[in-house]
């Protein structure tokens, strides 16, 4: 019986050290810095944008004012309009004047994007098609293997030429030929069980990357090159990726993955990440701001208050729990 204490009572030691040893960022000297008070809040965050409870929408490039319905959420925008939905399989193409359209799925829509007359969705159980709005019907529909739990960031189908690149739940793209409705193609990024959606999706040159939490996968004629690492953001700038690892490590890369430069920050977990005029932007989640040149070579670290919600950065600021901060007036000298 002694024994058996012994034995239970060693155990919970060993699980309460362990509880104990994570590990934090610690800069040393971080500059303190101001924030302003939002006067909003961020209610939905996705990969292309962010959904503000005033029905401002944030995209990477601009902030718009829309007339969204309660309870929609921004999903992406073309030059014309932007696409959200609701939690019920609800779908509105918005302007700047109103709702444009309405279409109804049986799934919540999770990621679409508008191509001419066609509207490429993935749904909520990981099914995907084409709808027309012409016809005012679904043309195409098809479904990917179940995904039980996914990461937020969900990408959005991208468009080459005639045919349309569909990244599911699961971790595969779907490359669709828009004027056959026929697949083409279908390559697997990563194959892990849980949280395996495509997170980041786009082009440089002739190569298509895409990247899971867990894989950037670069694919061209020439054949496929991988990067593997957990993965908490990948940026596109000026022709190279910045991956931003769970482990600290911010990479700059080229499209073949080829590493150009690197450099790690002990223990730091990631947030939020940004990329724009030449300079990079990496929030650790106790709110440590890094800024630093796309070589990494110079950078600075700034203090704002720990990170508890959604972050998105927008034209240059960065909206977090309720607050607003002027990424311009920041600097790596």
């Amino acid at each position: 019986m002694y024994t058996k204490i012994l034995l239970a009572s060693s155990m919970a030691l060993v699980l309460f050290t362990g509880c104990n040893t994570k590990q934090y960022y610690t800069p040393k000297n971080p500059i303190s810095t101001n924030t302003n008070a939002l006067g909003d809040r961020l209610i939905h965050y996705s990969r292309d944008g962010a959904t503000l409870a005033s029905g401002k929408v944030l995209t990477r490039n601009q902030s718009v004012k829309l007339k969204i319905e309660k309870g929609f959420y921004f999903i992406n925008s073309s030059s014309r309009a932007a696409l959200t939905a609701d939690a019920q399989g609800n779908c509105n193409i918005v302007t700047t004047e109103g709702t444009a359209a309405n279409i109804k799925f049986d799934k919540a829509l999770v990621a679409g994007t508008m191509i001419g007359k066609h509207l490429v969705y993935l749904l909520q159980d990981n099914s995907f098609g084409v709808y027309d709005f012409e016809q005012k019907k679904i043309v195409y529909n098809n479904s990917a293997e179940k995904a039980y739990a996914i990461d937020t960031r969900i990408a959005n189908p991208l468009q080459i030429d005639t045919l349309a690149v569909i990244p599911t739940l699961d971790g595969k793209l779907t490359i669709l030929d828009l004027k056959t409705f026929k697949i083409s193609k279908e390559v697997y990024v990563s194959t892990e069980a849980t949280l395996n959606n495509i997170i980041f999706l786009n082009r440089i040159n002739n190569s298509l990357i895409a990247a899971t939490p867990y894989k950037v996968l670069s694919l061209s004629n020439k054949g496929k090159k991988e990067l593997e690492t957990a993965i908490s953001d990948v940026i596109l700038y000026k022709k190279n990726l910045f991956v931003f690892a769970k482990d600290g490590r911010i990479l700059k890369v080229d499209e073949k993955l080829s590493v150009i430069s690197e450099k790690k920050f002990k223990f730091a977990h990631f947030s939020v990440a940004a990329v724009f005029n030449d300079k990079v932007f990496a929030l650790d989640k106790q709110g440590f701001l890094i800024v630093s040149n796309t070589s990494f070579s110079k950078h600075k670290v700034y203090k704002i208050e720990e990170v508890e919600g959604y972050a998105f950065v927008s034209e240059g600021k960065l909206y977090y729990d309720n607050e607003i901060m002027d990424l311009n007036t920041l600097n790596y000298e």
